[in-house]
């Protein structure tokens, strides 16, 4: 039931930063951003947080927040279920 919950959550929650990510780049940069963006997307994320940090001077806008809450979800999941072990379905 966790894993399910916290699945539901990294899939929301990365869909919104997704798409804000490509909404901003648009807004700041244009279209060939906004497309470099959608193709790469953790690599945008990378790039949007520094230059969001950089413009706004603050290291923990919400933006960064956003992605960052997003990796917190990724390793709690890995942590504390188990969808990151290996598992046999197979019956011998």
């Amino acid at each position: 039931m966790l894993k399910r919950i916290i699945m539901l959550y990294i899939n929301i929650a990365g869909l919104l930063v997704y798409l804000y990510t490509i909404y901003y780049a648009f807004t700041i940069s244009g279209l060939i951003a906004a497309i470099l963006s959608a193709c790469l997307p953790v690599v945008a994320n990378l790039y949007w947080m520094y230059q969001i940090s950089t413009d706004t001077g603050d290291l923990f806008n919400n933006y960064n927040i956003a992605c960052l809450s997003v990796l917190v979800g990724f390793i709690v999941l890995l942590l504390f279920t188990d969808a990151g072990s290996e598992q046999s379905n197979s019956e011998d």
